[in-house]
């Protein structure tokens, strides 16, 4: 029951509220200004679309010689640029949150404000008991009309909604071409498909960087010479047309790549043995895909996401956010699609799989996750919430307590389990824009990003309950792109300056650098006691393992390498901008 409310005057809380009601107002437009301007400051400092650094860049890439003062001054300008887009990033959403608290000071000090001042209401004419019935009546038409206003408009918004919604499904009239949303809107129980075991995988290259996404190949035969030019040591080469900056991948006798521009999506296979191109499909859009292409660097693309090969099934995952699951025929079994990422270079982060899982790192600015999507259905077995983005791709570590797949973002390193996506363990240790991908070997994790440190991350405990601590920090040469491996005693990795860096495994020590002829793209691969790299020329440096550099091999492929090649017996696969060949050992 409502009581009847004193009608009190205070000047004292009157000026007070008065005050408060001032000073909140002035702030809160303040900050609304600041806000605007630092959102215009955020367009400016768009690392991707920055002219100068554009500029810069290209003319390094023509330069006929390396021009290291160059080279020093992109870095110093990208650093700069980078800190400058996510300090205004950082500063735009606390000052959203400052505006809402400011605002709401103000209503509340507003109120207040006339609280404390009561001003008597100075009546016109003098009410009648007919004049109130009018007014009583005038407000029930009104009140009435107003709902059926609302109504009308909600069912009209609705009609026009589906109807848009409709015409758009229809407008797409190849997207339910066997896919898992049309599979699962229909109530089509998809095929139960038979995962492979991990001796399977071993023998094959299902996945970036091989095996697990590790960069170990389990053959150790491959060749250590071989001349593209003259065609010694070349077993076949095909001719690429579509762009895409992913690496092959392997399951049997069948190669398979990926390949996209702003508005066509491909995936084609290969015959190992003969080169022969054996189907290419072209990926139509499902019923959600995005009508627009989304806006990615020039060095990423839109098929930069290396596919997976997992038994009778591929996948594939392009920039717009299309993933789709394919047998060996090239049939489409299912496909999703999770929106265009909030990604200002676009998605790079490779696929990889194990068991019955696909492992989708989905690390974007907004509302980053890993998806544990179920292979045979396409659907969500479970989803871990992650806390940053990050371009880099997971891996899968047999360690000494289980297998667990682990990734980096541009914060953390995490060790999750591979069945149920529970997270075993976290490390703060990163920083920056984190691409490279983290490397497992002999107990130790190890995690590096440009403009970061690197850090040794030893895992220990027991299965169930394992800690990771930070062993070591190594804040000299870094790389930017390119993955680091391991071989146990010692962690190898390329620079995006044109280094070969080789570090202790358990103390972080230098033991040697190699300052080569360019940077590096594609990552090491771990082949026996030999490490295979590509540098942006095309230059391809075989080395031994060691504690001292030891070059075994170097020559060129007459073409840029962005792609990490697949080593199988006897063979490497290597993927150029317009090539893809098979070199095979005498």
């Amino acid at each position: 029951m409502l009581e009847k409310r004193e009608f009190d005057k205070s000047d004292f809380l009157w000026r007070l509220s008065s005050t408060i009601t001032i000073v909140a107002g002035l702030f809160s437009l303040l900050v609304f200004i600041l806000i605007i301007v630092n959102y215009w400051m955020i367009k400016r400092a768009d690392p991707v679309n920055h002219e100068l650094l554009t500029y810069l860049r290209v003319e390094y890439a023509n330069a006929p010689e390396k021009d290291e003062a160059l080279a020093q001054r992109i870095r110093d300008l990208d650093l700069i640029t980078r800190k400058a887009f996510f300090t205004s990033q950082t500063h735009l959403r606390i000052g959203a949150w400052v505006l809402l608290g400011s605002v709401s000071i103000f209503l509340i000090a507003f109120k207040n404000m006339m609280r404390w001042r009561p001003q008597l209401p100075e009546l016109a004419d003098v009410p009648t008991a007919d004049k109130e019935f009018l007014a009583y009546a005038q407000s029930r038409h009104l009140i009435t009309w107003a709902g059926i206003g609302l109504l009308a408009g909600g069912m009209m918004t609705s009609y026009f909604s589906e109807t848009a919604l409709t015409a758009e499904l229809l407008a797409q009239p190849a997207a339910a071409e066997g896919g898992a949303e049309s599979a699962a809107g229909a109530g089509q129980a998809a095929a139960a498909v038979t995962a492979p075991a991990w001796d399977e995988m071993l023998v094959n290259w299902p996945s970036f960087r091989g095996p697990g996404a590790n960069g170990v190949a389990h053959f150790t035969t491959a060749p250590v010479s071989w001349d593209v030019e003259s065609g010694e040591g070349v077993r076949w080469s095909a001719d690429l047309t579509m762009p895409g900056h992913n690496s092959p991948v392997i399951w049997g006798n069948r190669l398979y790549i990926s390949s996209a521009d702003e508005t066509v999506r491909e995936v084609a296979c290969y015959d190992t043995e003969t080169g022969d191109l054996v189907w290419k499909k072209t990926i139509n859009a499902l019923p959600t895909s995005p009508r627009e292409a989304p806006d990615v660097m020039e060095d990423t693309g839109h098929a930069a996401s290396t596919m997976a090969a997992h038994g009778d099934l591929v996948f594939a995952l392009f920039a717009n956010g299309d993933l789709v699951a394919l047998d060996q025929e090239g049939n489409q079994r299912w496909g999703r699609s999770f929106g265009i990422p909030d990604n200002h270079y676009g998605h790079s982060s490779s696929l990889l799989a194990y068991g019955d899982i696909l492992y989708v790192q989905y690390d974007q600015a907004v509302e980053p996750k890993l998806h544990g999507v179920n292979i045979s259905t396409g659907k969500d077995a479970w989803v871990a919430e992650r806390n940053k983005i990050s371009w880099a791709s997971p891996i899968l570590a047999q360690t000494t307590f289980g297998p667990q797949v682990i990734l980096a973002s541009e914060q953390d390193a995490d060790g999750y389990d591979p069945v149920t996506g529970n997270l075993l363990w976290s490390v703060k240790c990163l920083g920056g824009e984190v691409s490279p991908s983290p490397a497992y070997a002999n107990g130790m994790v190890f995690v590096a990003n440009e403009y970061a440190v690197a850090s040794g991350v030893t895992l220990e405990g027991a299965e169930g309950a394992v800690t990771a601590t930070v062993s070591w920090e190594f804040n000299e040469l870094l790389p930017e792109v390119s993955s680091p491996v391991g071989d146990g005693d010692r962690f190898y990795f390329g620079t995006a300056i044109g280094d070969i860096v080789c570090l202790d495994a358990k103390t972080g020590e230098t033991l040697w650098v190699e300052e080569v002829e360019d940077g590096f793209y594609a990552s090491p691969i771990l082949v026996g006691d030999r490490i295979y790299i590509a540098d942006l020329k095309g230059n391809m440096y075989v080395f031994r393992t060691g504690s001292a550099y030891e070059e075994l091999a170097r020559f060129s492929l007459g073409e840029p390498a962005f792609a990490t090649p697949a080593f199988m017996d006897n063979r490497v696969y290597l993927r150029t901008p317009e090539k893809l060949y098979c070199i095979e050992a005498p």
